[in-house]
């Protein structure tokens, strides 16, 4: 099994990432901040730190939020330790030892720590694991005292964490005098690993294979605890919530086949899955994980990498309903995909996971943050009318990014990504670096034999060349991705062209290797046309296009109004940087035309063909200029 890089061993200085990692280091960071502080005028309040401050008697007053309030502070730690790992901010190291402070006050003496239940009432706990989300706190909690550790060395988040991971092995497991219960929202699963990871107690990693084989087991923990509740239950009804399909809950992890329920926590779940079973050796697990995050990629993926169809639950629908213009496409769930992807690329490296990552990166991760770093999409359409999302309410779409939610989870989501993108750029183990995204880095590869120093100098997105050079001798095997829409590529050793034959999509470079010894990957961009399987009904007669991993969109702001009566056609398209433009951006531009007609609803007339060229952006850029419509997919002109 492949092994992560330590953060701290990556120095990202690339001309694409290095500015929004800044951006989330010197924004992201001090407005989510504020914004868990209730300090930011006109957006709406959180609520986060002031529940700490009353589970801890420091105030008084009533639970604010969702039941889930607490995650959003854990995922700032979480980024912040990322944020800390690679540079280290005294200020923000004394933020966190303040956060961390508090809620180590507010924990509870056998460790138990959730401020909803602390604040409502500590004899409730655990009656209500289906919806009330104690676990998934609990492994976002567990995700950011193994962050933290690593970032300062510090236990005191660590240990305030091994007390609530301890008070779950007390309460859950195998015993009589033990709930067989299991999470309603995974991400305990994953949590537990890691703490497992950085604690090394054996427990912790029992315990989350122990969620994992409870789930779906017959009679369902989560129709009983519902009966013990008093609530209805329709047993055999089509209804999500009801069979439990909602919660990825209807039958065992190990049968499940296809994506089924909340996006978010079907990630969460398989990339849990797949942290336990690479760490246990359960391929059982590993091999039912990798079988529905293939139905998630190959019938359920949006080309944005945007998974989720549906707003009824922010869940997955059935596979080829993919609509544009009303899907959720939670930018959480491209999230959960890309580090499911990163963990069974572990497992099993295959270049198909890193081509998931990349397609979920470039465009349905980074199209939920505004430029800026202070305004997020919750939602990521591929489809929006402005006037249409204001007038009905069955869309749910946001036009426009928000500064804040209720249900703040995505903005620190993509915190941590963001700061913790060294997490998905290498992979190594004792012999092997594998080259996994191609972002520029000074990087220091921890080997058996020594630590190597490698320099990688990139110019993705916009341009397909990435040098990869050598700064200490040693003998290691390099391993490069090559990425699938890479039509044609080239490998080239010191300037000399090698013919290397792929292995599951990455080459594979051994040998003695000396300073100076360069490794260049070139493959080539070009604007591709893509079109949708003939068995999705939305994109009929439709095109999308790309250009190496970045999918592109029409905006208002460039071609007008009603986009919808755009076509384009087949030919060399026109591609230029365009340096100030949404801080710099390779726009695509194609001939077309639009179609027009005169006022009547319905008309035999044929409409009217005008020549226009159409301008096309990153789809991760749209919506910084104003409100305006956007479209993803555009009609094809017939010959």
């Amino acid at each position: 099994m492949l092994k992560p890089l330590p953060l701290r061993n990556i120095r990202i200085d690339d001309d694409f990432f290095a500015p929004r990692i800044e951006n989330a280091r010197n924004a992201m960071i001090p407005y989510m901040w504020d914004a868990l502080h209730d300090r930011v005028p006109g957006v709406a309040p959180s609520g986060c730190i002031r529940n700490f401050r009353i589970a801890a008697g420091l105030e008084q007053g009533g639970f604010t939020g969702f039941v889930f309030q607490d995650s959003d502070l854990w995922k700032w730690i979480e980024g912040a330790s990322y944020a800390l790992e690679t540079q280290w901010d005294d200020v923000l190291d004394r933020q966190m030892d303040e956060a961390i402070s508090l809620a180590a006050k507010a924990q509870q003496p056998d460790g138990y720590l959730d401020t909803y239940y602390i604040i409502n009432g500590l004899d409730k706990r655990f009656t209500n694991l289906k919806d009330h989300h104690e676990l998934y706190v609990a492994g976002h909690m567990f995700e950011a005292a193994a962050a933290h550790y690593a970032a300062t060395g510090k236990k005191t988040l660590l240990d305030v964490a091994c007390r609530f991971a301890d008070c779950l092995v007390r309460h859950f497991g195998p015993k009589e005098n033990q709930l067989h219960g299991y999470p309603g929202h995974e991400e305990a699963e994953l949590g537990l690993a890691r703490l497992y990871a950085a604690a090394g107690k054996k427990e912790y990693l029992q315990l989350a294979g122990y969620f994992l084989d409870e789930r779906g087991k017959k009679p369902l923990y989560f129709r009983e605890e519902d009966i013990r509740r008093g609530q209805k239950v329709a047993d055999g009804s089509r209804n999500q919530w009801a069979n439990y399909s909602y919660f990825q809950a209807e039958v065992p992890v190990r049968e499940q086949k296809v994506a089924r329920g909340h996006a978010v926590r079907q990630g969460y779940l398989l990339a849990g899955m797949a942290e336990v079973g690479g760490l246990t050796g359960d391929q059982t697990l590993t091999d039912a994980a990798n079988r529905v995050y293939r139905n998630i990629v190959d019938k359920q993926m949006y080309i944005t990498g945007g998974v989720g169809a549906t707003h009824d639950g922010e869940a997955f629908s059935l596979d080829y309903d993919l609509p544009p213009e009303r899907c959720y496409n939670e930018t959480c769930a491209s999230i959960a995909l890309i580090m499911t992807a990163q963990r069974l690329n572990r497992i099993s490296p295959d270049s198909g996971y890193g081509d998931t990552v990349e397609r979920a990166l470039y465009n349905g991760i980074l199209s939920g943050v505004s430029l800026d770093g202070k305004k997020y999409f919750y939602m990521n359409p591929l489809e929006v009318w402005p006037v249409r999302c204001e007038k009905r309410q069955d869309m749910r779409i946001d036009d426009e990014r928000q500064g804040w939610f209720g249900c703040a989870c995505c903005p620190p989501n993509l915190l941590r990504t963001l700061t913790g993108l060294g997490n998905y750029l290498y992979s190594m183990n004792d012999d092997t670096l594998y080259v996994d995204q191609y972002v520029s880095s000074h990087v220091s590869v921890p080997f058996e034999t020594g630590v190597v120093g490698i320099r990688v100098k990139s110019g993705f997105p916009w341009d397909g060349k990435a040098e990869i050079t050598v700064e200490t001798q040693a003998a290691f095997t390099l391993a490069l991705r090559i990425p699938s829409w890479a039509e044609k590529w080239a490998v080239r050793l010191n300037g000399r062209e090698i013919s290397p034959c792929p292995e599951n999509g990455y080459v594979f470079l051994r040998g003695e290797f000396h300073p100076g010894d360069a490794v260049t990957l070139e493959c080539p961009m070009t604007v591709r046309f893509i079109s949708a399987s003939t068995h999705t009904p939305n994109y009929a007669g439709k095109t999308a296009v790309t250009r190496g991993p970045i999918v592109y969109c029409l905006e208002e702001t460039d071609n007008g109004k009603e986009l919808w009566n755009l076509h384009l056609e087949k030919s060399v398209p026109e591609t230029r940087f365009e340096k100030e433009l949404l801080q710099g951006v390779e726009m695509v531009s194609c001939p077309g035309f639009r179609e027009s007609a005169g006022e009547a609803l319905y008309s035999a007339c044929e409409p009217e063909r005008t020549p226009q060229k159409l301008h096309f952006i990153p789809y991760y850029a749209w919506g910084n200029r104003g409100k305006g419509e956007m479209t993803v997919w555009v009609h094809k002109a017939q010959k």
